[in-house]
């Protein structure tokens, strides 16, 4: 009796066999799609914080004046599916986005983080938005004196 019980089981390992590959062949398209949904959010937060700091020194240098510079290490790289396209820091003098730095996503999306309290003007040597394509890069941020104010003037170190 013993004997027989064995080999039915011996019989039905296969079929054991493949509904485990199949059930797990199932849940691997869910979880990679969980997994990329993960790191697109830390992304975007990892974005956001490196832009809010770039910011942050932007006002910090406006409020010490002209003369003031510091250099800002930034890695907008990620491991998901949403990418950064560019980085666009402030403007012609008096443009729309001249107190802005806007990240433009490989979805089409932006984030933008806006210099308002205390504002500041932002914008490169040449005196237009600095667009910079690269995942890592310093930023030079440099503060002058521009029409009795202060300026802060941006460029890849």
């Amino acid at each position: 009796m013993r004997l027989g019980r064995d080999a039915a089981a011996l019989e039905s390992f296969p079929l054991r066999l493949l509904i485990v590959a199949v059930v797990a062949a199932m849940s691997i398209a869910p979880a990679a799609s969980a997994l990329e949904a993960l790191q697109d959010r830390d992304f975007v937060s990892r974005a956001r914080l490196a832009m809010d700091r770039v910011m942050h020194v932007a006002q910090m240098l406006s409020m010490q004046g002209p003369g003031a510079a510091r250099t800002v290490d930034v890695d907008l790289s990620s491991e998901g599916g949403l990418r950064a396209l560019r980085l666009r820091v402030g403007d012609a003098p008096g443009g729309a986005y001249a107190s802005a730095i806007v990240l433009e996503l490989s979805s089409g999306g932006r984030l933008m983080s806006l210099a308002s309290d205390p504002p500041v003007s932002m914008c490169s040597a040449s005196l237009e938005a600095l667009v910079v394509d690269s995942e890592r890069f310093s930023l030079r941020l440099e503060a002058q004196a521009s029409g009795g104010g202060c300026m802060v003037v941006a460029g890849v170190a």
